[in-house]
């Protein structure tokens, strides 16, 4: 769910984003949670609104931040990791399972071109397996690393404090 919440929004975006810059990564985690809640500015204070357009306080939202989305990003990555591994537990017996014929002196030259056909062909199978487990775990770890940095943005009432004060300059400003 989160991670195709980001990368929607990043292939979406139309503004550059420099994310070491705190206004960008501001609007950057702004837009990642727009599915969640809104904010608006009202008599000149910051309005936080949930997905049932009702009114919360900063605390609640501090604590829907720091618990309730932590916990569904930590789930999201722990599916990640029990879907490549039901894969990898599919592919590694299988590349075991793929014999090579053992060549043998005794083989006539008919025998040993064909067993040396079948190695090949068996080491080509073996290397498309290896290289769609490599692949696969190529993009978990940017799914994983991808998640996990926008578990740690924002991790204490401090830097969450000046989240929703960046928010108010924002939207002041738009």
């Amino acid at each position: 769910m989160w991670y195709s919440i980001i990368s929607e929004f990043q292939k979406n975006n139309e503004n550059v984003l420099d994310l070491k810059i705190e206004l960008h990564l501001t609007f950057y985690v702004m837009n990642l949670l727009k599915e969640h809640y809104t904010f608006s500015i009202k008599d000149g204070n910051l309005v936080i609104k949930d997905k049932s357009d009702k009114e919360i306080d900063k605390n609640s939202f501090f604590y829907w931040y720091s618990f309730t989305r932590f916990q569904e990003l930590i789930k999201e990555e722990e599916t990640i990791f029990k879907e490549f591994n039901i894969l990898k537990d599919k592919i590694l017996p299988a590349i075991e399972k793929i014999r090579l014929p053992e060549l043998k002196d005794t083989d006539d030259e008919e025998t040993k071109k064909k067993k040396v056909d079948k190695i090949n062909s068996n080491n080509q199978k073996i290397t498309k397996l290896q290289d769609h487990v490599k692949s696969e775990a190529d993009i978990i770890n940017h799914k994983i690393n991808t998640l996990r940095n926008f578990r740690s943005m924002y991790s204490n009432i401090d830097s969450l404090e000046r989240f929703l004060k960046n928010i108010q300059i924002i939207l002041e400003n738009e």
